[in-house]
C-alpha cells in the first residue's frame, strides 16, 4: 500500500512538473498591440546556443554527432547530415514555427499571418532558441525533441523597443514524427512559396538513427508554435 502511494505521489510530481515546463505565460496588456496587425515578421536567432544535459557548445555537438555518423556510416554521410543541420535551422525551422503560428490562430477574430524575414512589417516576433536536445526513438523508448525558446516583439524599425518577452523552457515536440500541425499546402507569407515545396524536400531528406532527427525538432518548433497560438488567443479572440 505505501509503495503504491509513493508511486502516485511520484507520477504527480514529474506529471506537475511538466505541466509547469510546459506552460505559457504573456501579459496581454503588453501583448494588445498585436491585434491591430495584420502582419509581422518572424526572425530566428541562436546566440550562445547550448545542447543535451551536458550543455555542449554548437561545434562540441556538432563534432561529436559528426564522429558518431562516420564511425557507423562514412564521413560523406556526416558532412551532409551537418549541412542539412544548418539549413533546417537557418531555413526550415522557422518557417515551420511562422505556418504552424499563422495556422493555429487562422480562426480568431483578429487573425496574423505570420511571415518569415520580411522587414517591411511594423513588428518583428524573434524566437531566440538557446538550448536543444534531439530526443530519440529507440522502438520500446523514445523522448521528444525538446528545447528552450524566448519569443521577443519589437518594433521592426527600432529594435531596442522590445515590447514584451515571452519564455518557453522545455518545449516539447509531438510524439508522432514528420506529423505537422498545418495543412502543408498553405502559401507562406508574401514569399508566395507553398509549404509543399520545403517541407515535402525536408521529410525526404532526412533520415534517422545515427543521425539525430532533424524532423523530430521540427515537431518541436510545430508544437511550440502552436501552443503559443492557443496562448494569444486571450489577445487576438
Amino acid at each position: 500500500m505505501k509503495i503504491k502511494s509513493i508511486l502516485v505521489l511520484v507520477l504527480l510530481f514529474f506529471g506537475t512538473h511538466i505541466l509547469c515546463a510546459q506552460h505559457i505565460r504573456l501579459d496581454k496588456k503588453e501583448m494588445a498591440f498585436l491585434a491591430a496587425e495584420k502582419t509581422v515578421n518572424v526572425i530566428f536567432t541562436y546566440e550562445r546556443l547550448r545542447f543535451n544535459a551536458d550543455n555542449l557548445s554548437e561545434q562540441e555537438f556538432l563534432d561529436y554527432i559528426k564522429e558518431k555518423i562516420e564511425t557507423k556510416l562514412n564521413t560523406e554521410e556526416a558532412l551532409d547530415w551537418e549541412q542539412r543541420y544548418f539549413h533546417a535551422k537557418d531555413s526550415v525551422y522557422p518557417k515551420i514555427f511562422a505556418t504552424s503560428l499563422t495556422n493555429r490562430i487562422k480562426n480568431y477574430d483578429h487573425p496574423i499571418e505570420f511571415v518569415v524575414n520580411d522587414a517591411s512589417t511594423k513588428y518583428t516576433m524573434k524566437v531566440q532558441t538557446d538550448w536543444m536536445y534531439f530526443g530519440y526513438d529507440a522502438g520500446i523508448a523514445k523522448q521528444p525533441a525538446k528545447a528552450n525558446l524566448k519569443v521577443s516583439f519589437y518594433e521592426t524599425s527600432n529594435p531596442q523597443n522590445v515590447l514584451s518577452t515571452i519564455e518557453v523552457d522545455r518545449a516539447e515536440g509531438f510524439d508522432v514524427i514528420g506529423n505537422f500541425s498545418f495543412t502543408p499546402t498553405v502559401p507562406l507569407g508574401a514569399s508566395g512559396i507553398t509549404a509543399t515545396n520545403w517541407l515535402d524536400e525536408f521529410l525526404i531528406a532526412n533520415n534517422d538513427y545515427p543521425r539525430p532527427s532533424l524532423i523530430r525538432m521540427g515537431n518541436m518548433y510545430d508544437k511550440a508554435a502552436a501552443r503559443f497560438g492557443m496562448t494569444l488567443k486571450r489577445v487576438l479572440d
